[in-house]
């Protein structure tokens, strides 16, 4: 083989190789996320340990430090996965006649799913309350989000001359996101209201909120 074709192959194989570094990081990303979010959530924050996490996942306890930043950010990093997966679910009811019936089926399916996330949730507030460095880290990685899904299906609302053509769409999905992470944090959580109350509670507030608007 001439000099001249050697030179030719050398970046294809060098980009190849780069690939392949990348797929092999991102696997092992998610792999340790996965672990991160059955350690912390089964021992807690302060009793996982990275030697555990790095177990469950099959790989060197050193990648934690390398991608992560270490324990802490490895927690940032699921808490945003968290709230990105929140962010992109999809409702799986049908979209709703008025305001207020699409804003009471959307928060009864968010609060519906307490029970998957109720331990991760523990751990947010327990940080956040103990740990007011993590606390401003977390603020600034996880702001009040617009729920796309949500947003489009009032923008039909109101293009079917159900809302106000001037009203904020989008402050009234925040305004929802902020009732629903309060009643999950604080009622779901740390109080253990009975959903019961909690579902009437929430029907009380959408009734208000909703007045004047739909």
């Amino acid at each position: 083989m001439s000099e001249t074709s050697q030179l030719k192959t050398t970046p294809d194989e060098g980009a190849e190789s780069q690939k392949g570094k990348t797929r092999d990081r991102s696997a092992s990303e998610e792999r340790l996320i996965a672990a991160g979010t059955e350690i912390f959530s089964k021992h807690g924050y302060s009793a996982a340990t990275t030697k555990m996490i790095a177990k469950k996942a099959d790989v060197n306890e050193s990648l934690i430090g390398r991608y992560f930043d270490g324990k802490e950010g490895l927690l940032l990093s699921i808490i945003e996965r968290f709230i990105e997966d929140l962010r992109t679910e999809e409702p799986p009811y049908p979209a709703q006649a008025t305001l207020y019936d699409e804003l009471e089926n959307y928060l009864l399916f968010k609060l519906n799913m307490k029970d998957d996330r109720d331990c991760l949730g523990r751990i947010i507030i327990v940080q956040c309350l103990t740990d007011n460095k993590f606390r401003k880290k977390a603020l600034e990685r996880i702001p009040i989000f617009t729920d796309p899904n949500l947003l489009k299906r009032l923008e039909t609302l109101r293009d079917n001359g159900k809302i106000p053509a001037t009203e904020d769409l989008e402050g009234i999905c925040q305004d929802l996101e902020a009732y629903i992470h309060g009643v999950f944090l604080f009622d779901l959580i740390l109080s253990e209201t009975p959903e019961k109350e909690v579902f009437a509670r929430a029907r009380k507030f959408l009734a208000r909120y909703t007045r004047g608007i739909d």
